[in-house]
């Protein structure tokens, strides 16, 4: 539903319940200058212990002189019955998680002096609105939603930006803040659309994602492309999946322009190595499983596979969590398998991080190569007793 986002003037409102949902829906409404009365069966909230309650069921004589009412009862029938009468004594009505029976819903709010940002889902999704809004607080906290640059300055600016797992939720503060002031973004093909759009709106978007086997730039190409940019006054960034620092290329593209005169300004990211683990339920430091976790890649330089971590399965206490593992499953086993390790170890492949076809299957080492054709790539691999343990399977 696509609503008219409006700013209401002061009006005479009545809440009706005095349990958690209407308390969280009094605490929004004192924020204004609207006038609340409260009518309850019963308070059922520490919130309205000290306020004015008219103990008594509702009846409609209650609604007249109001302009607004909010059930916050729970209760359908009533609901329904509010909803039927709502034109004959003139009030706008809101049900609390009903959306059927609404003609307004609560915004998601967070103010600063005159300063009042409203989020909305149309009802849809409250907690998504309500994360937004906490996001947007956050950086409005000190006045930085968008930072001018100094216009005067002769050079530009680099950032290097780790932007988590791709989608929104796993983005962070300091990310969200320093996208907001490109002007030249260098993009990853795993950065997600919701977080591709936050780039401002005249901000030159180059793609420069890296696939196997087909890198659309060349590393030194984008090297060359964040020096010269910033040298023409621009601010630049290189928007990279997970965090920058691990299997990222962190330190070519920051010594580079180090070297070129740019100190760059690196934001760390949530990094798919501890957002798969959290997606399959899996805990890498599980206290008395595994005293640690390794972060290794399956993936070498010229499409190698990297083998030298196998030797580690069984043999040490640890969670080997291995990324760009999916096109190396038969190697995997078949290394596995030739170095004696335990091919009975658990395992969990977990892909699409953050996206719609997100999928997580478990099993063990000697199974990889089924488990891997029950997903696609990007994938995750977590090897270890950990791995066993999961506690969205409780």
């Amino acid at each position: 539903m696509r609503v008219l986002p409006v700013a209401l003037t002061p009006k005479k409102i009545l809440l009706i319940g005095a349990g958690k949902a209407a308390a969280l829906k009094a605490r929004s409404v004192l924020e204004s200058d609207c006038d609340l009365s409260v009518i309850a069966a019963a308070i059922a909230d520490d919130f309205f212990l000290d306020r004015a309650v008219r103990l008594k069921s509702f009846e409609f004589a209650d609604a007249i002189g109001f302009d607004a009412l909010i059930n916050a009862t729970g209760d359908a029938a009533l609901s329904e019955a509010l909803w039927e009468k709502r034109r004959e004594y003139g009030y706008l009505l809101n049900c609390v998680d009903q959306p059927k029976f609404c003609d307004f819903y609560f915004t998601a709010n967070t103010r600063k002096g005159d300063l009042c940002v409203a989020v909305s889902s149309g009802g849809a999704s409250p907690q998504n609105a309500q994360a937004t809004r906490d996001l947007i607080a956050a950086v409005i906290a000190k006045d930085e939603i968008a930072a001018p640059r100094n216009k005067e300055a002769k050079n530009g600016e680099v950032y290097l930006i780790g932007c988590g797992t791709g989608g929104i939720d796993n983005l962070t503060i300091g990310a969200f803040k320093a996208i907001k002031r490109l002007e030249v973004a260098l993009i990853d093909n795993l950065i997600g659309d919701e977080i591709r759009a936050l780039l401002p709106k005249n901000c030159l978007a180059i793609d420069a994602g890296k696939r196997k086997n087909n890198h659309s730039i060349a590393q030194e190409e984008i090297n060359d492309l964040i020096v010269t940019h910033a040298k023409a006054g621009m601010i630049v960034g290189r928007l990279k999946s997970g965090d920058p620092s691990i299997f990222g290329r962190l330190y070519e593209e920051a010594a580079f322009a180090a070297s070129n005169g740019f100190a760059p300004r690196v934001i760390n990211g949530v990094s798919s190595a501890f957002a798969a683990c959290q997606t399959a339920g899996v805990t890498p430091t599980l206290r008395g499983v595994s005293s640690g976790a390794l972060i290794v890649s399956a993936h070498l330089k010229g499409a190698r596979f990297n083998d030298g971590w196998i030797d580690l399965i069984g043999k040490t206490p640890y969670t080997i969590i291995v990324l760009m593992a999916h096109s190396f499953c038969g190697e995997i086993v078949e290394t596995a398998a030739r170095r004696g390790a335990n091919l009975q170890t658990p395992c969990a492949f977990v892909s699409q991080i953050d996206r719609g076809d997100e999928a997580v299957v478990f099993g063990v080492l000697g199974d990889l190569a089924s488990m891997a054709a029950r997903i696609s790539k990007p994938a995750t691999l977590i090897v270890g007793e950990s791995a066993a343990f999961s506690y969205k399977s409780l």
